[in-house]
């Protein structure tokens, strides 16, 4: 069972400075047992990033996983001929209230007395740390994975992505990237309930994110990823400044590099259809 000490070690071992920003995508279950359970995940990033750090986490709901599998169809908001009626709804009051959607480690982020979490009702981040509250305040509706939202954020930091136990199918990060490389696809939209009930339609919804992985291999040639062991779970670190750079210039040679190989997904599909048939308008 491991214990908040090894935990520590391995965020120190693999290179997370103390003083950092970063965003973590943890698999509780990829790390293993853990005396004390995900509180004691927290407590050693709290003691790596020590009082000047700030860890985010995103804690997107059940039914953001859902969009991010791409099992909703999309439609791009350029598209006229079709009614805001027939869009795909999504519900946030089903799912993300008291429970992320985005595994133990994020709820356990979110139990923490001084917890920061921006107003989203389907992309939401959770902060800890020095500037949580800056991370997470004045969350956009719209794009909420782009310019404008915690991710960004990081970025303005200088900040780190570490990925516990995943891999890049997990990384919001490489979203972060289509908006700013401006892929057609990047611009589909969803409707969602906000507060007070109204359905409003969100442009910048993420979709299938299996094609993510495609960024590894060029990632470990730049020497951009450092790997190692936190518990059990194969973890990779890295800047999130030079991942994004690595990803846009990826989507500006090829608008589909990012994009999944199944010939059955019809995310990508309808994505690739995008890449080739529309121009999207800057953001």
């Amino acid at each position: 069972m491991w214990t908040q000490r090894q935990l520590l070690d391995g965020i120190k071992n693999i290179g997370l400075p103390s003083g950092s920003a970063v965003i973590v995508h943890a698999s509780i279950e990829a790390i293993g047992p853990i005396e004390g359970g995900p509180d004691t995940l927290v407590a050693a990033f709290r003691e790596a990033l020590g009082a000047a750090g700030t860890l985010l986490v995103p804690c997107f709901g059940r039914n953001a996983q859902d969009l991010l599998s791409g099992l909703f169809p999309k439609i791009p908001p350029a598209d006229k001929s079709i009614s805001p009626n027939d869009e795909p709804e999504c519900d946030p009051t089903d799912s993300a209230i008291l429970g992320s959607g985005t595994g133990s480690f994020a709820d356990a982020v979110l139990r923490q007395p001084d917890v920061q979490v921006s107003d989203h009702p389907l992309f939401s981040f959770a902060a800890l740390g020095a500037e949580a509250a800056a991370m997470t305040s004045h969350a956009p509706f719209h794009y909420p994975l782009g310019s404008e939202g915690p991710l960004a954020r990081v970025h303005q930091r200088n900040g780190w992505i570490l990925l516990v136990g995943v891999d890049h199918t997990a990384n919001a990060s490489l979203n972060l990237a289509e908006i700013w490389a401006n892929v057609p696809y990047a611009h589909r939209s969803v409707r969602t309930a906000a507060a007070g009930g109204d359905k409003l339609t969100m442009q910048g919804n993420p979709e299938c994110t299996a094609g993510f992985v495609k960024i590894e291999p060029l990632l470990r040639q730049s020497r951009i990823l450092s790997r190692g062991p936190i518990g059990s779970a194969e973890s990779r670190l890295m800047r999130q400044q030079q991942t994004v750079s690595m990803a846009v210039a990826m989507l500006e040679g090829s608008a589909s590099a990012l994009l999944c190989d199944d010939s059955t997904c019809r995310a990508c599909n309808a994505a690739r259809r995008m890449t080739a048939d529309q121009v999207a308008e800057p953001i």
